[in-house]
């Protein structure tokens, strides 16, 4: 008689290992989080990721919405609010208050009066219900540590045939001015895939961002 609680102890979803702490740890502590905040801000990351030719592989449309989902500092918003245009909107959403802040003071700054922040939590991006066209996550999936979680939530705030888009790094290709992200990411590229479309998308395109990024597209089924 006793088995039966200890049994459904180790079933609970709390029981289970978070599968993304080696990339986790910097953010546990408001220093940590300050040191990352000057890597998402350093200039020489934008002239890496290209945001203005990343935004355009995105396929957004004026009047679209979007979610920058794990939006950081914000690096990606003006370049997403220009895409959707005046008639359109973008959630920046994070999990962090301290990057939700400096993710508001460019919006502020940048006169960007079509963004509004979101928080959410580690298991739900908290965004609102069939409403937006595109969710889009930049290198931010690999810190999921509930993605069937964050993917149902994910799912259900898009609009039917609405679009999720993950650019990320390759784990097994690293540039000497990248972290060893071996330990860091914890699946690679197709890993992703298989991943994502387990849990209700359809893959619709794969391609290279730069040497060390890829950008995958699905669709809601």
């Amino acid at each position: 008689m006793k088995l039966l609680p200890l049994l459904l102890l180790f079933l609970t979803p709390a029981a289970f290992p978070q599968v993304a702490a080696e990339a986790n740890k910097q953010y546990q502590t408001p220093e940590g989080r300050v040191g990352i905040a000057k890597t998402l801000d350093d200039p020489h990351r934008q002239d890496r990721l290209k945001p203005k030719e990343l935004a355009a592989l995105l396929g957004l449309k004026p009047g679209d919405t979007v979610a920058d989902v794990g939006a950081g500092t914000g690096m990606m918003l003006p370049f997403l609010s220009e895409a959707v245009g005046p008639s359109g909107r973008v959630i920046a959403q994070d999990i962090q208050t301290d990057f939700l802040s400096k993710a508001a003071a460019r919006i502020k700054s940048a006169n960007l009066t079509n963004v509004g922040t979101v928080l959410g939590t580690d298991r739900d991006p908290k965004l609102p219900e069939a409403a937006t066209d595109l969710v889009f996550i930049l290198d931010a999936y690999h810190h999921f540590d509930y993605p069937a979680d964050m993917l149902a939530h994910i799912s259900r705030s898009l609009k039917p045939g609405g679009r999720l888009a993950i650019a990320d790094f390759y784990r097994s290709r690293r540039g000497p001015q990248d972290k060893d992200m071996s330990g860091h990411i914890r699946i690679d590229r197709d890993a992703v895939i298989a991943e994502i479309e387990s849990n209700g998308f359809q893959l619709l395109s794969k391609q290279d961002h730069s040497t060390n990024q890829y950008v995958v597209l699905f669709r809601k089924k």
